[in-house]
């Protein structure tokens, strides 16, 4: 193609780490990047692991181009199993995250007891659905189209 030799590279797996997770072990600063809030969670306690004194927080990057919102609910054992419904916890860039989360509908988890889920899955707390607010990106009308 147009005389350009181009030296094939294999393609970096490309990692969606949208989380920061710092924090201080054993006397040093620590940092590493977290896909989700489950991988943050992992990482702070392997660091209290080794450290019954480190201390960390985790939040959505600063540079995050927007809100992040994640899906939990009450870990199996923690709660009746029809108040396990899924709720959503909205998340904004940079703000920094400690021992629990406040969903959409005011409900408070402690880290540690939410079971995090994927699009779609568990069933839906309907405040949070209600309190989720209208779509940011309405779709468009066609002109003439029917309102």
């Amino acid at each position: 193609m147009l005389g350009v030799d181009v030296a094939e590279r294999p393609a970096a797996p490309c990692r969606l780490a949208p989380f920061m997770v710092v924090g201080k072990v054993n006397g040093r600063d620590e940092a590493a990047r977290a896909a989700g809030p489950a991988e943050a969670l992992s990482l702070m306690l392997g660091w209290l692991a080794a450290d019954v004194d480190a201390t960390a927080v985790w939040y959505l990057r600063e540079d995050w181009p927007g809100p992040v919102t994640v899906i939990g609910r009450q870990a199996p054992g923690t709660a009746r199993e029809t108040r396990r419904c899924a709720h959503l916890f909205p998340l904004e860039p940079g703000a920094v995250l400690r021992g629990a989360l406040t969903a959409g509908c005011g409900a408070r988890l402690r880290l540690p007891e939410i079971e995090w889920l994927p699009l779609g899955a568990g069933m839906p707390c309907e405040h949070c659905l209600a309190t989720a607010g209208v779509c940011r990106n309405p779709r468009p009308l066609l002109e003439g189209g029917r309102r």
